[in-house]
């Protein structure tokens, strides 16, 4: 047993009760399992690290299975501007769109750079090809969840200021969306979002999972993604991909603390009242876009005014991230010469 084992064990043991290898609680695939949950709850809710590669490779499997998408009516997403959604509509069911209308669903958001990931662009991109490919007898809505902003109306912090609280505006379109039409939905947000409690002595507002689970109790079925092999081992995950229930297993009482990336060194309730399951899908890279595109002298004068307004309002500085990125552009042009 190496150290990691025994450091992890040590840490969960007084949590778990045990440091023995248990078994995984599965039968069947990962999705399957998940799909289950529809039986019970309405919303499956995975929570992401953005920018994960073998996470979204997972999640695009995932919407292409029948088993899964098919119960399922919407798929509900932070990473776009719910102001857009008829843009949003119009690309997922087979219409024309351009590249830069497309874009606008991610550069349009109330947060700037995350979602140039071209992971975001190829999720997007599946759930079209599946409706296509008419996978399921209905089809399935991307559904845009950030804040319905229009930049091109916003000067001001002041001006920005009603727009900031990103969790209200997830949990406002699932209800206006998906609850109130009596749908199925899958949700995806980063991490944070989909916690039930939070750390104690959090000042950052009620996530989304919460304000949804206010209004809809037992309506929402929160996963997060265990972060390394080592804590899935810790966890007793079976190899990847993989999924645990957490609630009613020897789990429920776990540190959450080990899986938080997000405040890993506050006072966590336990595992059990964060969220009710586990996914592990093995490794961790991230993929970003290529710096390149921050050298289009619109969109980089434009993603440095959203960012001025940003730091204005929540002091919250972009800049520093910006000025790399396009250093980096810059010496990548210049090799090219």
């Amino acid at each position: 047993m190496n150290q990691v084992r025994v450091g992890l064990c040590v840490a969960t043991s007084l949590a778990l009760g045990l440091c023995a290898d248990a078994q995984p609680e599965a039968s069947g695939s990962a999705i399957a399992q998940i799909a289950k949950e529809f039986d019970k709850h309405p919303l499956i809710m995975i929570g992401e690290l953005h920018r994960w590669e073998q996470l979204h490779a997972f999640m695009r499997e995932m919407i292409r299975n029948p088993e899964f998408v098919c119960r399922t009516d919407d798929i509900v997403v932070e990473f776009g501007n719910s102001r857009l959604q008829e843009l949003a509509d119009t690309y997922a069911f087979g219409g024309t769109v351009t590249d830069t209308q497309l874009q606008s669903l991610w550069r349009e958001t109330s947060v700037p750079l995350t979602w140039n990931s071209p992971l975001y662009r190829q999720f997007c991109e599946t759930v079209r090809d599946i409706n296509r490919q008419h996978v399921c007898a209905h089809p399935i809505r991307i559904v845009l969840a950030d804040p319905p902003l229009d930049w091109s109306k916003i000067k001001t912090a002041k001006d920005y200021a009603p727009w900031a609280d990103r969790d209200a505006s997830y949990a406002d379109v699932v209800e206006r969306e998906v609850l109130s039409k009596h749908h199925r939905a899958f949700l995806l947000a980063g991490q944070f979002h989909v916690v039930k409690q939070t750390p104690e002595g959090d000042k950052d507002g009620t996530r989304a999972a919460q304000l949804i689970e206010r209004k809809h109790p037992g309506a929402l079925f929160s996963i997060v993604a265990v972060p390394s092999p080592a804590v899935a081992e810790a966890m007793h995950m079976g190899p990847p991909p993989s999924f645990r229930i957490v609630r009613g297993s020897e789990l429920q009482n776990a540190d959450f603390a080990m899986i938080a990336t997000m405040n890993p060194n506050k006072k966590w309730p336990p595992l059990g009242d964060v969220v009710d399951g586990l996914l592990y899908v093995g490794d961790q890279t991230f993929l970003y876009p290529s710096p390149t595109i921050y050298l289009d002298p619109a969109y980089h004068r434009e993603l440095r005014r959203h960012a001025s307004i940003i730091k204005e309002f929540s002091g919250q500085d972009f800049m520093p991230v910006i000025d790399d990125l396009v250093n980096e552009a810059r010496k990548a042009e210049k090799q090219k010469q």
